[in-house]
């Protein structure tokens, strides 16, 4: 099985059928990280499964899948637990094991407390275990155009709020900030995901000015996903607290 255009939905992918929800180079690198640095048969969970494309594809690699899922549609046998990621969570509440890897596609910015979210997921894994996250880079081109415009991402304002919970925004240093608390290490770093424009009149008035944009201002402006791949440290996580205020 393959990666392949979604026939329905220009600009959007499948693998073995099933819709990837999110940036296809996203899922890719998961894939190819875990080929590159686990052994045949690592157990790797999948968080926020959706209808299962990226867990099928590691399974048709080899690898021993575990997933989560709030929707309930992964149409095909692997264990599944239904879990609510606003609350911690543990080893517990996915089989009982740890597991060598974690992947967290486009899910971070879905909960009501992002670090909370990371230090849940640092008790799923020993230390040296990998995690792989992906948000929505706001720091994009394309993000700060509308942020200028509309005073907002287009990723985080009315029906992907009320219908899809984009809830968190997450920029690099805050992040970054809530990934060294939760006791990982940063490896890599990834911009992935072309800028996709609705139709051809948008790409006629804005690919200019993103492409200024990229000559004069600084940062992360290529990508609409942020991709990091992470590694758990020894260090016991910690949350913010009154002390951290001056």
């Amino acid at each position: 099985m393959s990666y392949h255009p979604h026939p329905q939905a220009p600009g959007y992918w499948q693998y073995d059928g099933l819709p990837v929800q999110a940036d296809v180079e996203t899922h890719q690198f998961a894939v190819a990280t875990a080929q590159r640095r686990l052994a045949p048969g690592a157990r790797i969970l999948d968080i926020g499964a959706g209808r299962g494309a990226l867990t099928k594809a590691l399974l048709d690699k080899g690898f021993n899948l575990t997933c989560t899922s709030w929707n309930d549609r992964i149409s095909f046998q692997v264990p599944a637990y239904r879990i609510d990621l606003d609350k911690s969570f543990g080893v517990a509440d996915v089989g009982g094991n740890r597991f060598d890897m974690v992947c967290a596609i486009e899910v971070i910015e879905h909960s009501e407390s992002p670090s909370q979210f990371l230090r849940s997921i640092a008790d799923l894994l020993d230390p040296g275990g990998l995690l792989v996250v992906s948000t929505p880079n706001v720091e994009s081109a394309a993000a700060r155009l509308e942020w200028l415009v509309r005073g907002r991402p287009y990723a985080f304002d009315g029906d992907e709020i009320k219908q899809n919970r984009h809830i968190s925004i997450l920029w690099k240093q805050g992040l970054e900030h809530f990934i060294a608390l939760a006791g990982f290490d940063i490896l890599e770093l990834h911009a992935h995901g072309p800028i996709r424009y609705a139709n051809l009149r948008q790409r006629f008035f804005k690919s200019p000015v993103h492409a200024l944009m990229r000559l004069v201002l600084r940062g992360d402006l290529e990508g609409n996903s942020r991709t990091y791949l992470l590694q758990r440290t020894s260090a016991v996580p910690r949350s913010l607290g009154a002390e951290d205020v001056l």
